[in-house]
């Protein structure tokens, strides 16, 4: 049920930023040549010219949004996150559009088509087109935000999280996801293999069984995550945790303690401040991530020499 809401989410988000990108570029082409705000010196271009190029923006921004992880939902994603990936993902969407309708037009569009300035697009009509997608789609995922967050604190449209191990880390856990009821999650109860001792659950929790007792409790409470905060001496049964979780379709994120913490190299999730390595989303190591440092680099000095050259026209503009 997690996963195909998650999916539907994501589709929402698609076809939402393909109809934002289609308007924000006519409003860039509205603002350029209709507002009387910029002056025009190269004549007025036809409506239509512009609206062939459509095609291209409502597939090339979702295209970019997906290249950046975009679409990678996380709960709890601060909004600064959420503000740089839209940011980037709109760079990125511009330089392919540049790219793209400067390669239709090179070698696809007829000569009738090019004498007629088919799939020209004026640099400052990308500039604005920029500034409006950042609004625009950032503004959408606020407002999505705030209606999903005011549903998770009303208790609807939880995530139920199961937390293994009953000591200071999994109190921790636990103490963290009841301060921030709007992340959307509810604590079912501790797993712990002290269950059948005198140990009592934490601030109203239950202390619901042993690890080993995880497939069978996860049925039963409607798991979607677990969280592992286990002793070190007791992470020989992490294995065994995740293979039972995976069956079961739970996603695993493991908090490590301080000794774990300092040795990770790998990029961590926070709760609230408390790292957390999902399992689940392995980061890139190696030279998987040299290609990507190496990547990014590149996009970003592409899209600065594409944005130099409008930037350029509006500072001559001003003058």
């Amino acid at each position: 049920m997690v996963k195909r809401y998650n999916r539907l989410l994501v589709a929402f988000y698609v076809i939402t930023d393909a109809l934002l990108a289609m308007w924000a570029f006519m409003l860039a082409y509205a603002v350029r040549f209709e507002s009387g705000l910029i002056l025009v010196q190269k004549g007025y271009p036809p409506i239509e010219q512009y609206l062939q190029v459509l095609p291209f923006v409502a597939v090339l921004t979702p295209l970019a949004f997906q290249i950046q992880g975009v679409y990678r939902l996380r709960r709890g994603r601060s909004r600064v996150d959420d503000f740089f990936a839209v940011l980037i993902g709109s760079i990125l969407s511009v330089v392919l559009g540049v790219v793209s309708t400067l390669y239709i037009q090179a070698y696809f569009a007829s000569d009738a088509a090019r004498s007629t300035g088919a799939y020209q697009v004026s640099q400052l009509v990308w500039a604005l087109f920029l500034g409006f997608t950042i609004v625009l789609t950032y503004g959408s995922r606020e407002t999505v935000r705030e209606l999903l967050e005011r549903r998770w604190r009303a208790g609807i449209g939880l995530k139920r999280v199961l937390i293994a191990g009953a000591g200071d880390l999994g109190r921790l856990v636990a103490d963290r996801i009841l301060q921030h009821r709007e992340l959307g999650y509810q604590v079912a109860g501790f797993l712990d293999d002290r269950a059948g001792g005198d140990h009592i659950g934490y601030r109203g929790l239950p202390l619901l069984g042993t690890l080993a007792e995880m497939p069978e409790i996860a049925q039963r409470e409607r798991i979607d995550h677990l969280y592992v905060a286990l002793a070190l001496d007791e992470h020989v049964k992490l294995l065994e945790l995740m293979e039972a979780a995976n069956r079961e379709f739970v996603d695993v994120k493991v908090v490590p303690d301080l000794l774990q913490f300092i040795a990770l190299r790998a990029r961590l999730e926070d709760l609230d401040g408390l790292p957390v390595i999902n399992v689940n989303d392995v980061p890139l190591q190696g030279v998987n991530a040299w290609v990507k440092r190496a990547l990014d680099i590149a996009l970003s000095a592409a899209a600065l020499l594409v944005l130099a050259i409008p930037m350029a026209n509006i500072a001559l503009l001003v003058r």
